[in-house]
Parts: C-alpha cells; sequence; structure tokens
C-alpha cells in the first residue's frame, strides 16, 4: 500500500508540473503571436500587448507565479521574427504535494512568432 501512495503522488505531481509547463509555454506563444501582430510603427505598444497577454494568460493558471518576461522585438520590419522568453515558479508549496516536494521549481519557455509581410501602421 505505501508503494502505490507514492506512486499515485508522483503521478499526481507529474501531471501538476506538465499542466504547469503547458499553461507557461501558452502564455509565452501567444505573447509572441500578440507583439508579431501589433501595428508596425509602434514597438513601445508591441511589447505592452504582449505583456498584457502574457500577464492575462498565466493568470489562469493559480499555481504559476510569474518570474520575467521579455520579448526580443527589435526587428520590427515587415517579415521579422520575434522572440519571447517567460519564467514563472510553480508552486507545489500551496499545493498538498509540498508534503513530498518542497521546493518550487522555476519553469521557462520560448515562443518565436513572425511577422507578417502585410503589416499595417497605427491609425491617426
Amino acid at each position: 500500500m505505501p508503494i502505490l501512495v507514492i506512486l499515485f503522488i508522483g503521478f499526481l505531481a507529474a501531471g501538476v508540473g506538465a499542466q504547469g509547463y503547458v499553461d507557461l509555454n501558452m502564455a509565452v506563444s501567444l505573447a509572441a503571436a500578440s507583439n508579431a501582430t501589433a501595428f508596425a510603427d509602434d514597438p513601445e505598444d508591441a511589447f505592452g500587448f504582449a505583456s498584457d497577454t502574457y500577464t492575462a494568460t498565466l493568470r489562469h493558471d493559480s499555481l504559476l507565479r510569474d518570474n520575467g518576461f521579455d520579448c526580443d522585438g527589435t526587428n520590427y520590419a515587415a517579415g521579422g521574427k520575434v522572440v519571447c522568453t517567460g519564467s514563472a515558479v510553480l508552486e507545489f508549496s500551496r499545493t498538498p504535494l509540498a508534503i513530498v516536494i518542497v521546493r518550487d521549481p522555476t519553469i521557462s519557455a520560448t515562443a518565436t512568432a513572425t511577422r507578417s509581410p502585410y503589416r499595417s501602421t497605427k491609425p491617426t
């Protein structure tokens, strides 16, 4: 019986960890897409869109605490690439799994998006 309990807790912890990574990866991917589709002439707005998207998406997983987000959006030309990276702490300490998993791991994800060659400028 103790072995079955340990196996159950291990599978549960792996599932929580995998879900946390999937949620972080989705937040970074959506943020990169948001940055890539922003208006062509406003890099600050593009990063703002990406940051807002990342924060709002990450908020859906109550066990992820933001640990940093950045986009390399230096190439704002049509067809350019943007690379976004996000990091979060997976808070096992907020679950009953804290009995077994004593540390909260930091996980990270990276996503790349390509800007459309037909991007428009911000209307004036």
